[in-house]
């Protein structure tokens, strides 16, 4: 199997090519689970998936504290390497992870993720659901700085018609 367990940590590094539902099917066998709704029929790799905003992942305002992804291994549009190493989210500087997970790919591709896994049955924290607005469209201001970092990775970068 193509991923580490640091169980003392509950993080597990797995290969952005291998199937969610496998990482998932392995993990069950040891008592954990990524806690992923509807993770064993999810078929697509775990890149895809995140690139894709993470289906099925627990809403993070539920356990502010808690967090997806810890690290992760990223090969950036410009053909760069780049890692972020896992550590908690609250205590590194800015959210990079935010421009892999359902960007689709904009900025990086995933390599590796550090992903953070729990014990089946464990009760987990629930502060309630975040009362705002979820997904609110971005500002002409964040389109712009997107699109400038798009363009430093990527010098040939135009932003899609459908998106202007």
């Amino acid at each position: 199997m193509r991923f580490t367990l640091d169980r003392e940590s509950l993080l597990v590094k797995v290969d952005g090519g291998m199937a969610l539902a496998d990482v998932e099917a392995s993990l069950v066998e040891l008592g954990l689970t990524l806690d992923v709704t509807g993770a064993l029929a999810v078929t697509q790799c775990v890149a895809a998936w995140l690139a894709e905003g993470a289906r099925g992942s627990r809403d993070p305002w539920l356990d502010p504290v808690d967090h997806l992804i810890a690290g992760c291994e990223l090969i950036l549009r410009d053909g760069r390497r780049f890692e972020i190493r896992p550590a908690p989210r609250r205590a590194v500087g800015p959210d990079l992870i935010a421009l892999v997970v359902g960007m689709g790919e904009r900025f990086a591709r995933v390599e590796s993720a550090w992903l953070r896994v729990h014990p089946i049955g464990l009760k987990r924290p629930n502060q309630g659901a975040l009362a705002g607005e979820l997904d609110p469209e971005i500002s002409e201001g964040e389109a712009g700085l997107l699109d400038a970092i798009a363009a430093r990775l990527d010098p040939s970068y135009r932003r899609p018609a459908s998106e202007e």
